[in-house]
């Protein structure tokens, strides 16, 4: 877990000190979008260094279609036959 975490923390000092002359002369929209890129990317990140199961996007969009789902396929299905 320490060599993810240093490999990350050198990872996105190399990243951030390279683009830093870049974004310098950015508009503040570019800047606030690589921002929001970054903190994702960094998130993903510390998910995989940490080992951590928290949820991803496909969590929340599996538990908030999942019932109307089923319900959907339950109303669909065809009468057994007797």
């Amino acid at each position: 877990m320490g060599a993810k975490i240093t490999m990350l923390i050198l990872l996105y000092a190399a990243i951030v000190g390279y683009d830093a002359r870049r974004l310098s002369g950015q508009s503040r929209k570019e800047v606030i979008v690589y921002a929001a890129i970054l903190l994702c990317t960094l998130y993903m990140g510390l998910l995989y260094a940490l080992d951590l199961r928290w949820p991803f996007l496909h969590d929340f969009i599996d538990s908030l279609f999942n019932a109307p789902a089923h319900r959907i396929v339950d109303f669909l299905k065809a009468p057994q036959p007797e």
